[in-house]
């Protein structure tokens, strides 16, 4: 077996074998397969191609990694038509496809059914010779790709655009039909613009995926004067049934770029197209190619522009959202920061006072950045400030706003948090963590104690009751709840900060103003990130009693 394919589900196609043979999966940006889904550990498994055979392991990912349904352990080997789980995202095996051979038959050649002609053989010019009608036809098609290409520069919507290409070449070579598809971003072929003879709009064509393929992935232009002669149309019988008689796709091609198609097709009542009709159509394909990337290049500016206006607006809005102080409670100091790595953070911390003097310290982190995340931490606040002083129970506060969220939220978004009810005057604290990091509590006088997960997180299975402990904070203790941005904090060698990088950091001068440590804390992440860019929001909340 000569390698393996893995189709990942909007991500596309990924080849195991002698050419590529490690393939890592995570979150993290240092993956050969980088996946965002929130589900997956930043390195969660890896793919090695040994002694011909692929050999699936889990690098000891939080949801594991299933082959078949099962859970493994180890090395596993995988064969085609094996199904790989990743957190929730599924993995097809398959064999590594047949690539067919591409024909090389001769264009100038009368004999056969098929021209089949690559780009760069489209860019050789092809004079009229001695003939004065193809003399002619080369006239009026260079007249043509003068006109259009003025036509293609001037300051029009695209679509007006492709709508008066497909007029051109309509006049020129009277076809049946034509059409202009379109390559998205995603990979995905959508039809821009289709019409008839008669210069009317057409729904979906229904066009041969052989063409298809010759103009996408092998860059050919394919030029077929009899679909019923030529044995890779044999199943498209739509197209011999409509009486098509000769039929042609050509690649739009820009700097290297396939960006798309033309199609064109003809029945009967016309002779076949020609080379030379393969060639015009091409010389137009690649000025509307050049067209549609600067209208694409416009686009992506313009909404940035947009984007960067309203995120910078939403960062206005979060930050407000945010304490600008901690309260002041007798007995306890309370310091916290946040440090987004997009313009909005999905991260929150808040302190939520009631009115019997007690406080809520509440810490939590979406799955996901940007603004999808903001705006259900925004949703999260307004839930916590409504409910927060009707329950002094952190379990039942966390199951009620679990609930919430998942009527309100796609399944792949939920949220981690920390919820922490401090009583100032006797210095317990109510605790219950859905399904956040472990959280730290450094003893003035005693070994560090760990406070671990009480439950999924928020919104991802909404019903599902949540624990919670009662903890005492001594005179001198310090209770750190932080985000994984802090501990997930990596070395250019792939080293995580941990939660041994932030003890250190913030142990070793126990005395200071919570806000001195805060700047250790910070030093220290920059000595262990090399100054790096932040790949996760940063956000902590210190708790310490007074000695």
């Amino acid at each position: 077996m000569a390698g393996l394919q893995l189709m990942i589900p909007e991500h596309g196609a990924f080849a195991l074998g002698e050419l590529n043979p490690v393939l890592s999966f995570g979150r993290a940006s240092s993956n050969q397969v980088v996946i965002p889904d929130p589900s997956l550990s930043r390195r969660h498994a890896r793919l090695r191609w040994q002694d011909g055979a692929g050999l699936l392991e889990d690098l000891g990912s939080h949801n594991g990694t299933l082959l078949n349904g099962l859970r493994i352990k180890g090395l596993n080997a995988i064969s085609p038509g094996d199904l790989i789980t990743l957190g929730r995202v599924n993995i097809q095996v398959e064999e590594v496809p047949a690539v067919p051979p591409p024909v090389a038959e001769d264009p100038d050649s009368d004999s056969g059914s098929s021209i089949v002609m690559t780009l760069e053989q489209l860019k050789e010019f092809r004079g009229p010779g001695d003939d004065a009608q193809e003399a002619e036809r080369l006239r009026r098609a260079l007249h043509l790709i003068h006109v259009v290409s003025i036509e293609l520069m001037r300051e029009a919507p695209l679509d007006a655009l492709l709508e008066r290409l497909l007029a051109k070449l309509a006049h020129l070579l009277k076809p049946n039909r034509s059409a202009i598809l379109l390559r998205e971003s995603s990979g995905a072929l959508i039809q821009a613009k289709a019409r008839n003879a008669q210069g009317k709009s057409l729904g979906p064509l229904d066009l041969s995926r052989t063409m298809i393929e010759a103009a996408l992935e092998r860059r050919e232009a394919m030029l077929v004067t009899d679909p019923k002669l030529d044995p890779r149309l044999a199943k498209a019988d739509s197209l011999i049934r409509s009486g098509v008689t000769s039929v042609m796709t050509v690649p739009m091609e820009h700097e290297g770029q396939i960006v798309g198609l033309l199609y064109l097709d003809a029945k009967g009542n016309r002779a076949p197209f020609t080379a030379e009709d393969l060639q015009v159509v091409a010389s137009l394909g690649h000025l509307a190619a050049a067209r549609v990337q600067q209208a694409r290049v416009s686009e992506s500016l313009r909404r940035a522009r947009l984007m960067e206006h309203e995120l910078a607006l939403a960062r206005q809005i979060q930050e407000r959202l945010l304490p600008d102080r901690a309260p002041s409670l007798k007995g306890f100091e309370l310091f916290g920061h946040n440090r987004p790595c997009r313009e909005v953070s999905g991260d929150l911390f808040g302190y939520f006072p009631r009115r019997d003097g007690r406080v809520w310290v509440v810490l939590a982190d979406v799955a996901g950045k940007g603004m999808g995340a903001g705006l259900l931490m925004a949703s999260f606040q307004a839930y916590l400030r409504a409910w927060a002083e009707d329950t002094d129970d952190p379990s039942a506060l966390a199951a009620r706003i679990s609930a919430e969220l998942a009527r309100r939220t796609t399944t792949n978004r939920f949220i981690t948090a920390f919820f922490m009810l401090l009583d100032p005057v006797s210095g317990q604290a109510r605790c219950t963590s859905a399904g956040h990091n472990p959280i730290p509590i450094y003893r003035s006088a005693g070994p560090q104690e760990v406070l671990e997960s009480m439950g999924f997180p928020l919104a991802l299975f909404p019903g599902t009751p949540y624990g919670s402990v009662e903890v005492t904070l001594d005179p001198g203790d310090v209770m750190f709840l932080y985000t994984d941005g802090i501990s997930e904090a990596e070395s250019p060698e792939g080293l995580e900060f941990g939660m041994e990088g932030a003890a250190n950091a913030l142990c070793a001068q126990p005395g200071l103003p919570l806000e001195e440590m805060h700047r250790n804390l910070e030093s220290a992440l920059e000595r262990h990130t090399q100054g790096a860019p932040l790949a996760d929001d940063r956000t902590f909340v210190l708790v310490r009693r007074g000695a």
